[in-house]
């Protein structure tokens, strides 16, 4: 690539974030699980983001998009609608990676699933994509 590409920093406000990471991460740890060292690497590093971003406290939690110096830039392409499915998203993707039902536990809680159902609810829960992961984990 010949063009600039901005790179933006992150904290606490990128909950939607951390969930892809956690999510990717995970399934990374799949697709090598023949290589038991490089897949428990993957799956410890999201379990560790994982166990970071769900303790803290809602109040310090949030979407990339909302902060200029964060997400600034893909607010116009990428804009979240919010954080919840992304880390349910996560917690699913944990589950099978690692087979640790409190992760399953954590996507299934009816606390956690209609808080990420009434974030979706503005946008089609039918269609799953980079803003809407709650269809996926309802199917899980």
């Amino acid at each position: 690539m010949r063009y600039t590409r901005p790179v933006s920093e992150c904290d606490a406000w990128a909950s939607d974030l951390a969930g892809e990471v956690v999510a990717a991460l995970s399934a990374a740890s799949l697709v090598f699980k023949e290589d038991n060292n490089y897949s428990g690497e993957l799956a410890k590093a999201a379990e560790k983001l994982f166990e970071q971003v769900t303790k803290l406290d809602p109040s310090e939690q949030g979407t990339y998009t909302l902060v200029d110096s964060c997400g600034g830039e893909a607010r116009n392409f990428y804009n979240s609608s919010g954080f919840m499915d992304e880390l349910i998203w996560a917690g699913t993707w944990l589950f099978f990676a690692t087979g640790n039902a409190s992760y399953l536990a954590y996507s299934t809680d009816s606390v956690w699933f209609q808080l990420a159902r009434t974030e979706v609810a503005s946008i089609d829960q039918g269609i799953f994509d980079w803003n809407n992961k709650f269809s996926a984990t309802a199917v899980t």
